[in-house]
């Protein structure tokens, strides 16, 4: 897997890739699963699969009411992230210049001119940019301006849950740790 750093001095990439962009928080079965989405759209389309994270939880640059208590380090994360099979991994400086970018430009900006993203592959309920407040639908009609085009894939449901890394911070919070086992699909350590 190739690591790259994201700053003014990266290079700009090309355009053959297949992303999703996230956190990625203890890189548990359902982020495991959305990944090997992105790999097989990757393959059938002939291009790189990349997967877009960031070096912090944004909630920790906004100053949030809420400061999540980490499943995993920033090392931790890429080591996980390696072992999916994902071709390239950017991280991002998550900052608060980055936070004001509207969900198109950050689109525009960062995942079509910076990181060259052909496809992009969203997680069922991943929401990006200021504030949050576009869906699915707004990424559609962004990507078909810029010329990325947006794939929902769905929830990755184990025993009846939506696995996600709040919902493994609550099991692991409340001593859980075999479910949580379950839904990270390694050990939680």
């Amino acid at each position: 897997m190739k690591t790259i750093y994201l700053n003014n001095d990266t290079p700009q990439l090309d355009g053959s890739s297949v992303a999703t962009i996230g956190f990625f928080d203890g890189v548990h079965r359902g982020h495991q699963y959305l990944i090997g989405h992105v790999m097989a759209v990757a393959k059938a389309s002939r291009m790189h699969s990349m997967v877009i994270t960031f070096d912090r939880h944004p909630r920790q640059v906004l100053n949030d009411d809420y400061q999540p208590r980490l499943l995993t380090t920033l090392d931790e994360k890429l080591l996980l992230l390696a072992r999916t099979g994902v071709e390239t991994v950017v991280v991002l400086h998550f900052t608060p210049e980055m936070a004001a970018l509207s969900a198109r430009d950050f689109m525009e900006d960062v995942l079509k001119e910076r990181l060259g993203v052909a496809k992009l592959v969203i997680g069922y309920d991943n929401r990006f940019g200021h504030d949050r407040r576009c869906g699915f639908e707004d990424y559609v009609e962004f990507g078909k301006g810029i010329g990325i085009w947006v794939i929902r894939s769905q929830a990755f449901v184990l025993h009846g849950i939506n696995v996600s890394s709040s919902v493994v911070r609550e099991m692991v919070g409340e001593g859980d740790v075999e479910r949580a086992r379950d839904c990270l699909g390694y050990p939680y350590s």
